[in-house]
Order: structure tokens, then C-alpha cells, then sequence
């Protein structure tokens, strides 16, 4: 008798770990296309510039159900206003146009003033891009 009293505490520990460990629930990651990393340096070979006093200090991409999407951080290093236009150039695998030129957009950033642009490409055909940047 004296033995299963020493093994009912026992017992219970060990199915309350078990219980614990079984039951406990599974980290899933919510139900995503794609995450975006990390902004990185731009090479020269994704940027044709004009404009003197725009840094693009950075570029994201990301793949949304097989269309490219592109974030630029742009920075306009004057001190004062400065009003520029963008356009992105998509290419595919071989390095052609994979859609026709977009037309110029046009943004104004104050001195010293960062701002985010996102570009999304009109097919799924691109895979790679050339930012086009210049003064308006």
C-alpha cells in the first residue's frame, strides 16, 4: 500500500507535464502571399537618375500572387523643396521590357524630407526593374 502512495503524486505530475507539453498550441504564421524584407541598398544598375539632390537610400521587393511590388525610400537632400518625377521600368527574365513604360508620376518632398514610394508592376511577368528618377 505504502508504494502506490508514493506513486499516485508521481502520477499526477507526470500526466499534468504530459498534458502541458501535448496540449499546448503550435505557432502558425498568419495566413500570408508574401512578407516584405528588409529595405536594401539600390545597385546603379536598378536606378537611372537626373536628379542632383534625390537619394534613393533604399529598396524592398516582394512577389503578391506572382505580380512584383517595389518600395523606394527617397530622400531629397536639399534644404529646400524639390518636385520630381518616377517611373519604373519592368523587365523579365531576359532583361526586356516586361510591360509598356509607365507614365511619369510626380511627387514634391520638402527639405531634408524622406518619403516611401511603392511601384507595383500591371503584369506577372516582370522580375526585375530600373527605377527612373528626375527633376520636374
Amino acid at each position: 500500500m505504502n508504494h502506490y502512495r508514493q506513486l499516485a503524486p508521481a502520477a499526477i505530475i507526470f500526466a499534468i507535464v504530459f498534458l502541458m507539453t501535448s496540449c499546448s498550441t503550435a505557432q502558425t504564421a498568419p495566413d500570408q502571399t508574401v512578407t516584405l524584407s528588409e529595405f536594401f541598398a539600390v545597385p546603379a544598375s536598378k536606378l537611372s537618375s537626373t536628379a542632383d539632390s534625390i537619394v534613393v537610400r533604399g529598396a524592398r521587393t516582394a512577389f503578391t500572387k506572382g505580380v512584383m511590388r517595389v518600395d523606394f525610400k527617397i530622400f531629397n537632400d536639399r534644404g529646400r523643396r524639390n518636385v520630381i518625377n518616377y517611373r519604373m521600368r519592368w523587365l523579365d527574365k531576359d532583361g526586356l521590357l516586361a510591360a509598356p513604360y509607365e507614365s511619369w508620376s510626380t511627387i514634391a518632398l520638402e527639405g531634408q524630407q524622406e518619403m516611401v514610394v511603392t511601384a507595383v508592376c500591371p503584369t506577372d511577368k516582370a522580375v526585375d526593374y530600373i527605377l527612373e528618377v528626375r527633376t520636374n
